[in-house]
């Protein structure tokens, strides 16, 4: 055990509740996607009502679809709204990440400190960029390695363990479809390690995955194609012939953007070169206990023997960090209707090399404990800061929202930047979330979606404006028109030829226009 004046108990509880603060203070997440989940969960909670007009202009498919979880947990009656079942969520995921890894690092014995270097990866890629269901679906996953690890390491009542994984499977469908993947080919190298020699245990075994593979295949050769009919997507190619030409042309490309992983987690803390070297650098503490254990090894003398790594659970880490290998490096960047794919892995693919790095015996050193908590701290500070500014410069947004929530708002955002990071690509969802508005919006586009438009409603097509998407379409067929940042020359002399729109409302760089 790491020898350190430091109460480990005291300051792991202690970042607990100073993450648990952080997170229930927080108003609107800078997190790209969030708004579009809200938006999903209040169109499914109150489909139907007389507030609104939801079932003129959407249709939602949910049964057995993937990625239905937080249209069930925001519809939970012991939560008053969608935007606090949201923040609940949200406290659940990045609290309870360090928490299963303390647990599993106490089932393999090894140093419980890591459990404090898993907290600069709170606030992960998944998270951040709005992906709450890959993020939550990740936090499943670690309990899954958890009770595979206990049992193989206690006597205890295997079935029982393996109905519950089974069961934790078809969450992580429901949670997000491609961890729902990953968590199958997770579980078959387990499964194929510990029964290599023995045929029967490993197909009897195998039944726990199941009824996760009848879900995946009913999904994708049945449901998903019904959904289709209603985006965009209908009209790209098939994704085998995507794949066949992205891996012949693409796909050794994009390996000098796959060391992305180091930073991934951390880097939209600061625009640029800054956020890259402050993302870099928190990573550093998951690596260091490799190198320190490299010049060891070479300088001290210290043999294998002092490698607690030697054992059977030791085995599923390295399971578990191959898998992770294969999914960051060998998947495609995109496939047609659904980005990014391989960048998601980037949390897992560290929180792996985190469990390894905890059995190694470098960890004995006082000053290692040092390190890991001041990092965690600055760490916490940082993205303190970040959420504080963040709702600063949006205290008001609300107030820019129009109030008739039977008219049609649509989206011009030309300054979707926050610190780098697109994260105000969806605030036109909003009109939905605090108003039961009717909004375009990009997700009932994607496809992968439960929510859709209905045709006879006429809803435009939600445009990038700042990839010069023509707004054209959606100044034909809206009422009002939510605007971030400055209209360019082309688009204002658009807006003007057409004369039906007023300015009625400013608020800092928000603008809304009204159909006169």
């Amino acid at each position: 055990m790491l020898k350190s004046k430091f109460n480990f108990e005291l300051v792991f509880i202690f970042l607990l509740c100073l993450h648990t603060a952080l997170i229930l203070s927080i108003d609107l997440f800078p997190f790209a996607d969030v708004p579009s989940h809200l938006a999903e969960g209040v169109i499914f909670k109150h489909y139907g009502s007389n507030t609104n007009l939801f079932n003129k202009y959407y249709t939602i498919h949910y049964l057995f679809y993937p990625n239905t979880f937080h249209l069930l947990f925001f519809s939970l009656p012991i939560f008053p709204n969608v935007e606090i079942a949201n923040k609940v969520l949200h406290l659940l995921t990045a609290v309870g990440l360090p928490i299963l890894v303390f647990f599993i690092l106490k089932e393999l014995r090894a140093n419980k400190w890591f459990a404090i270097v898993s907290f600069i990866l709170i606030y992960g890629y998944n998270l951040t960029f709005g992906f709450t269901g890959n993020a939550v679906a990740n936090d499943i996953v670690l309990l899954i390695l958890l009770l595979w690890l206990r049992t193989i390491n206690r006597n205890t009542n295997h079935a029982i363990y393996m109905v519950i994984i089974s069961i934790l499977l078809i969450i992580v469908y429901f949670l997000h479809a491609m961890v729902a993947l990953f968590s199958m080919l997770m579980m078959a190298s387990f499964l194929f390690y510990k029964y290599r020699n023995s045929s029967i245990k490993l197909i009897l075994n195998s039944l726990s995955s199941l009824p996760l593979i009848s879900l995946i295949l009913y999904w994708w050769f049945f449901l998903q194609k019904q959904a289709e009919t209603s985006t965009q997507y209908n009209k790209q190619e098939s994704t085998f012939a995507f794949l066949k030409s992205y891996y012949q042309y693409s796909f050794l490309q994009t390996y000098t953007k796959r060391v992305s992983f180091l930073i991934a987690d951390n880097f939209q803390l600061f625009d640029g070169k800054l956020g890259k070297t402050v993302a870099f650098t928190l990573s550093c503490v998951i690596f260091a206990p490799f190198i320190i254990f490299i010049y060891d090894y070479f300088k001290k003398n210290i043999t294998i023997t002092h490698f607690r790594f030697l054992n059977e659970s030791a085995i599923y880490l390295i399971l578990f960090f191959a898998v992770n290998c294969i999914c960051f490096f060998l998947l495609p960047a995109k496939i047609p209707g659904q980005e990014p794919l391989y960048e998601r892995f980037s949390t897992m693919l560290l929180l792996s090399i985190i469990l390894m790095g905890s059995k190694l015996p470098i960890l004995y050193r006082v000053s290692f404990s040092y390190v890991i908590i001041t990092l965690a701290f600055i760490h916490l500070i940082l993205w303190a800061q970040y959420f504080f500014q963040f709702n600063q410069e949006n205290k008001y947004f609300e107030q820019i929202l129009p109030q008739d929530n039977t008219k049609i708002l649509s989206y011009m955002n030309y300054d979707p930047a926050y610190r780098g990071r697109m994260v105000y690509d969806h605030f036109q969802n909003y009109f939905i979330v605090k108003k039961q508005g009717i909004s375009t919006s990009k997700v009932i586009d994607y496809r992968f979606g439960m929510v859709r438009r209905k045709n006879s409603g006429g809803l435009p097509h939600q445009g990038h404006m700042y990839y010069r998407d023509s707004p054209r379409e959606l100044l034909l067929k809206s009422d009002y028109i939510l605007v971030r940042g400055i209209i360019p020359p082309r688009d204002q002399r658009l807006l003007d030829s057409m004369n039906t729109f007023v300015n009625v409302r400013n608020i800092y760089n928000w603008h809304l226009l009204k159909r006169k």
